[in-house]
């Protein structure tokens, strides 16, 4: 099985290819879907409900209306003559306000229920990014592999043995708080000792990424520097004894707003 499997144009031509690989927010909305069947099961099952309940009245309103048209376009003469076309008005009027009704009142509730699940949402966006970061280690080495279902069984286990809590917010952390130290030392135990300290950095800063303590451009500059900038492009160095490196990553750090004078800093510096 492959992530990203490469086709000739000829197998493209002739097939339909359907990726069914799982993305980060379709995780998180399957993860959230598991916290709330644990955590609010009655939630979930009114809001399962409330689901069937507005597709049948949307069913029953378009069954209302297919009828009726179809009385109209086949009736013959005068339609004010016709008393079992007007019996079918009364009926389809007075249905359709009472689905109406049902449907107003089902938009409402779905707000409500929504609103309560959302609490939850931290604990699926963490699970979403731990589960990716397992993934991506196995770029490291291609030993790193992880399923989804090995993840799923992490992930509730953690729910089942996290620090139970009446108050929803301290829940929250204990479950994500469990969740997070579960996934590290369960993927430390398979990664050479060399990697662990990656995992680890990478692990810190995927957590910040997500918490917005640290953002994108940010943690681009760590990772890459200025490797991909030219010297005979920027800015010379101040001194020759600067190693070529070093000055293309600090050209690179100047361009957050942070660390914008640090060019002119170790200029004055030398």
């Amino acid at each position: 099985k492959f992530p990203n499997p490469t086709y000739t144009p000829e197998v493209f031509a002739r097939t339909g290819i359907i990726d069914f690989t799982v993305t980060m927010k379709g995780l998180e909305d399957q993860l959230l879907g598991r916290v709330i069947q644990t955590e609010k099961a009655e939630l979930e099952n009114e809001r399962l409900a409330l689901l069937e309940d507005v597709s049948a009245n949307k069913r029953k309103m378009q069954e209302l209306e297919d009828n009726l048209l179809y009385r109209l376009t086949n009736t013959k003469g005068s339609l004010v003559d016709d008393e079992s076309l007007i019996e079918v008005l009364r009926v389809t009027k007075s249905t359709a306000e009472e689905v109406g009704e049902k449907l107003r009142i089902a938009a409402e509730t779905e707000i409500k229920i929504n609103t309560a699940r959302e609490e939850f949402r931290p604990v699926a966006a963490r699970g979403s990014v731990l589960y990716f970061l397992m993934c991506e280690m196995s770029m490291v080495n291609c030993m790193y592999q992880i399923a989804l279902n090995q993840f799923l069984e992490l992930f509730d286990n953690s729910m089942l043995r996290s620090q139970k809590s009446p108050i929803t917010a301290k829940r929250i952390t204990s479950i994500i708080d469990h969740l997070t130290f579960a996934a590290f030392c369960y993927t430390c135990r398979g990664l050479y000792e060399e990697h662990k300290l990656l995992f680890t950095l990478l692990l810190t800063l995927k957590i910040d990424l997500q918490k917005e303590h640290v953002n994108f451009k940010e943690f681009q500059t760590l990772i890459k520097g200025g490797a991909a900038l030219d010297l005979n492009a920027v800015q010379p160095k101040p001194a020759k004894w600067i190693e070529d490196m070093i000055w293309l990553n600090l050209v690179e750090l100047s361009k957050l707003p942070q660390f914008s004078e640090i060019l002119e800093q170790v200029a004055r510096g030398v």
